[in-house]
């Protein structure tokens, strides 16, 4: 994922990679121009007329005398191959256009406070997500496990669609449909033909806006909470990663568990979830993105769908609507901690985490990443071409020195006001104590960057930003994030120049500053060599690196 980046901007003063700058960051973006649409009532007949015409199964026949402009897709069909389809002047408008003009996203604002960005490459196939702010950050410990109940009742029976039908709709246009829950949005997200969009907009809202919430189906989604643990468990990077912001943050905002357990079976009704949605799914907190998707089009059809849903239930939505601002977001404290457990494994799992103060809107954004960049990692054994990777830090100083770590990565996540940079490995149980000391040696090595290893790390780094926005659903989710965490939307080239003006100098001072928060340790499987959370914090302490000398 491309969020989780950049900062920074540098002028010559001091030797080259350790320059003096005035920091640049998420402030320095400029905030949306956003086109206000109000939501209002069409006939129905007209919505209608201008629905797609689903040719499910393929186009339908031309009876004998019928105009090809009647029907289009059969004249298509008998044009040979090399005659173009569209006329030549339209063809080279079209060609004119797309060479001289770079896609950029455009912005609207509903009157009920949905906001809407689109940006259109001109792709065939489209990428739709409807963002929603809520999360398990935003609530009490005893019911942050509703938003995963939402996922679990995601695309069920609706107003619109029973469960079935719902299913076998997103079959039939060969759409991809999806859901997933964080800690700060719930995404809803569907991939199909551009011109299903006007078909699919409406059953994607319709899980916030008029969901059944039948209690049979309801009993169907509570045995998925069991199987949901199960792949947590299975997938022990992941486990770790949910131990670990439990254990930085306990007891408050992002430490809330992100996903149900046994234990809220009892809560889990039709009920609370009714409840949840009415009182929490509100228009003002909806963000729609589209990729590859006509603007006009995708908010015409959004108004739309918020038209019937107020016509079908009898309200106005702008009355009813709650304003964002009376949800009160605690602000996330970090407490750091340590948290074991021994589980039949023949390899010890560790990750390391620390504070990055700020998070998505700190400072320190561009500089952690290229950090991470820097310092890289991967599998002791692993498949593919350039680019992997195999300069960094720990590949150098780590995986090719020491046989028995198995995988080394440093990463981090971001969220709205706090962040975690992190560094996981797996290693031969023996030499769990052992890997502390290697990983302040590589701490201390910081101190020791050269330009050639710098620039290696944000030509990388801005490389991997250009390749994932290649693809639409990466681009979908990127500017949806972006708006749920700064409200703003940074485009690839303004990320690269927050990440052309870091300088060693600013990774110095970002890892510094990691090292001297509270670390969070989470120790799985063979644990029993892993030392004590006070040798840890007080090796790794230690191990930051000094200023370098002018």
């Amino acid at each position: 994922q491309v969020v989780g980046l950049f900062h920074g901007h540098g002028r010559a003063t001091q030797p080259i990679g350790f320059r003096r700058q005035t920091t640049l960051c998420i402030e320095s973006l400029q905030p949306p121009d956003y086109v206000k649409v109000p939501v209002v009532s069409e006939d129905p007949k007209e919505v209608l007329a201008e629905m797609p015409e689903l040719l499910l199964s393929g186009p339908r026949p031309v009876a004998a005398g019928q105009d090809s402009e009647v029907a289009p897709n059969a004249a298509a069909l008998s044009r040979p191959l090399d005659q173009p389809l569209l006329p030549a002047a339209e063809v080279s408008v079209t060609a004119a256009t797309s060479s001289q003009s770079v896609p950029q996203p455009r912005f609207a604002e509903l009157s009920n406070g949905t906001r809407v960005v689109c940006i259109d490459r001109g792709g065939m196939c489209a990428s739709l997500g409807l963002f929603v702010e809520v999360g398990s950050r935003h609530e009490q410990p005893d019911q942050c496990f509703l938003p995963h109940a939402l996922e679990l009742m995601a695309f069920r029976s609706s107003a619109h669609l029973s469960h079935m039908r719902t299913l076998k709709t997103l079959e039939q246009l060969g759409a991809a449909a999806s859901c997933r829950v964080g800690r700060e949005d719930i995404l809803y997200q569907c991939d199909t033909l551009r011109e299903y969009v006007p078909v699919l907009l409406p059953l994607m809202l319709a899980n916030v806006l008029c969901p059944s919430n039948l209690p049979e189906e309801v009993f169907e989604a509570q045995k998925h909470v069991a199987e949901a643990r199960a792949m947590l468990e299975e997938n022990t990077e992941g486990l770790l990663a949910e131990l670990l912001h439990q254990t930085a943050y306990q007891g408050n905002t992002l430490g809330n568990r992100l996903y149900a357990d046994e234990d809220n079976l009892p809560h889990f009704t039709a009920e609370s979830i009714q409840a949840y949605v009415q009182r929490e799914c509100t228009p003002d907190r909806f963000i729609i993105v589209g990729v590859n998707t006509d603007f006009d089009e995708l908010c015409k059809w959004t108004v739309r769908s918020f038209a019937e849903h107020e016509a079908h239930r009898g309200a106005t939505l702008k009355t009813t609507t709650v304003p964002q601002s009376s949800r009160p977001v605690a602000p996330a404290a970090y407490t750091g901690g340590d948290t074991r457990v021994e589980a039949p494994n023949p390899l010890c799992h560790l990750m390391l985490g620390w504070e990055m103060e700020g998070g998505w809107n700190g400072p320190t954004l561009a500089a952690v990443t290229v950090l991470q960049m820097f310092l890289g990692g991967g599998g002791s054994f692993s498949t593919g071409g350039p680019g992997k990777g195999m300069h960094t830090r720990m590949y150098t100083e780590v995986l090719n020195r020491h046989h028995w770590v198995e995988s080394c990565q440093a990463s981090s996540v971001m969220y709205m006001d706090s962040g975690i940079f992190t560094v996981y490995a797996t290693v031969v149980p023996q030499h769990a104590s052992e890997f502390i000391t290697v990983m302040a040696r590589i701490f201390r090595g910081v101190s020791q960057i050269s330009p050639v290893e710098l620039k290696r790390a944000k030509n990388a780094l801005k490389s991997s930003i250009h390749m994932n926005l290649e693809m639409r659903a990466v681009m979908m989710e990127d500017m949806g994030r972006q708006l749920v965490l700064s409200k703003k939307v940074g485009t690839a080239q303004e990320f690269g120049c927050m990440v052309d003006a870091v300088t060693a100098q600013d990774l110095l001072n970002v890892l510094r500053k990691c090292l001297q928060t509270e670390p969070t340790v989470v120790a799985f499987g063979a644990i029993e060599k892993v030392p004590s959370y006070e040798e840890i914090k007080t090796t790794l302490a230690a191990s930051c690196p000094e200023p370098p000398r002018t």
